[in-house]
């Protein structure tokens, strides 16, 4: 019991400091599998001393606890809280495996599950172009996220970024649209229906990668002929080294000098002997 008002006033303490200061940024970014990563900024700018780093680190760190604790396990993990004194600002980054078991009615799937659970926020959405759009319009068939902001919206105090896996189709109004998959509140319930995205689709790396194949071969078979080149001009000497087979039949009238010679030397014995 100790420990819940504990948690209960530091919350309530980090709250008084949201609205003394006027700002706190939450970056969220969903999940395709339901998954959330947070990022909380505070401005201690304004502060003046009531509340150190390290109350804000410890209101942080119960609160994440106390998310676990109703969840029954453990679902969310703070990865860290950092203090930049030069800009005067605290970052949390909390981590949380299943939007669903937050405990604080945040909802993330399709938006039959949400209407089957009278999830509200529905009747007050608008689509990409700014424009009202009926509840009934809205398919059952697309995914969606909700977060509700426990009445601290109405302060208008807290800006809250969301990026969701897919493309947006319809926000709570009030709501700005960033890009196809971002939005930023500001004073709202945080309400995002999107169409799921599919990611890269597998087959077209499977085309990538055949064509680089296919493109390391014609490069391959471009190179060869400069390679072949010194083979192809070896036909072309055997007509230089058949001149040596042609000054071989020359060699036998220079053995001739000799044979004669030998013929000559009877003549010159025969004459001898006669005289």
């Amino acid at each position: 019991m100790k420990r819940v008002k504990k948690i209960v006033s530091l919350l309530s303490l980090l709250l008084m400091v949201v609205m003394l200061t006027g700002c706190l940024s939450i970056d969220m970014k969903v999940g395709k599998n339901g998954s959330l990563d947070m990022t909380y900024t505070i401005d201690t700018s304004q502060t003046q001393g009531m509340m150190s780093f390290k109350d804000i680190e410890k209101a942080i760190e119960d609160s994440v606890e106390g998310m676990n604790d109703t969840a029954g396990k453990k679902i969310a993990k703070l990865k860290g809280v950092k203090e930049n004194k030069g800009k005067k600002t605290v970052t949390a980054t909390v981590n949380v495996t299943d939007i669903n078991k937050m405990g604080d009615g945040s909802f993330f799937g399709t938006v039959k599950e949400y209407r089957k659970e009278n999830g509200r926020g529905l009747d007050n959405l608008v689509n990409t172009k700014d424009k009202s759009v009926k509840e009934d319009k809205v398919s059952d068939k697309l995914q969606m996220v909700y977060f509700p902001m426990g009445g601290t919206e109405q302060y208008g105090l807290i800006e809250v970024t969301v990026t969701v896996p897919g493309n947006i189709q319809y926000i709570t109004d009030g709501g700005e649209i960033d890009k196809k998959n971002i939005v930023v509140f500001s004073g709202q319930d945080p309400l995002v229906v999107f169409k799921k995205g599919g990611g890269f689709p597998f087959w077209l790396l499977i085309i990538a990668a055949i064509a680089v194949v296919f493109f390391m071969m014609t490069r391959k078979k471009s190179s060869a002929p400069v390679s072949a080149a010194p083979a192809a001009e070896a036909p072309v000497q055997p007509p230089v080294q058949s001149d040596a087979p042609q000054s071989a039949p020359v060699q036998p009238p220079l053995q001739t000098p000799p044979a004669e010679s030998q013929t000559a030397a009877p003549d010159d014995s025969g004459n001898n002997a006669a005289e």
